[in-house]
């Protein structure tokens, strides 16, 4: 099938629904650290130091953008050609099989030529909702017949 539409180009905005997300999932485990009766206190500190490296890693790839895999923007001109812009440069890539697509939640997960993984997460409150609505049926419709991610995208 030929695509015979413009790109659609995606700008996401940041998502509070995601910043609230992360930050509740981070301080939870937080919690749970501190509830934790086996270990002592000083056991416990040791363990919160990766619970701080994953908060601002992932705070930093999605929310603030601030990080060199960040996706800032990405262009759909079918599903095997997307051009992504991220934050060490723009390129090519290919829409994995392990995306998903929901009105509620979208998981963009862009594979670039030379096999690295970039995600892009979009919520109702990152994109109008008519710019996610066609992202979804041209991704359904420009799915080819002998992919098997189709199940996964519909």
């Amino acid at each position: 099938m030929d695509n015979t539409q413009p790109p659609l180009h995606l700008q996401a905005e940041v998502s509070r629904l995601l910043a609230a997300f992360i930050i509740a999932t981070h301080a939870l485990a937080g919690v749970v650290l501190i509830l934790m009766p086996a270990l002592p206190w000083w056991g416990i500190l040791p363990l919160f130091v990766p619970l701080i490296i994953s908060f601002r890693y992932y705070w930093r790839l999605h929310i603030t953008r601030s990080h060199r895999d960040s996706v800032l923007d990405a262009t759909f001109y079918s599903v095997d050609v997307w051009r992504v812009h991220t934050g060490s440069g723009s390129k090519f890539a290919v829409l994995s099989d392990s995306s998903f697509l929901h009105p509620w939640l979208c998981v963009l997960n862009l594979r670039a030529s030379g096999g690295k993984l970039y995600t892009l997460i979009l919520l109702p409150d990152s994109l109008p909702a008519e710019v996610l609505r066609r992202l979804r049926v041209r991704v359904k419709f420009s799915n080819p017949p002998n992919r098997t991610a189709g199940r996964a995208l519909r």
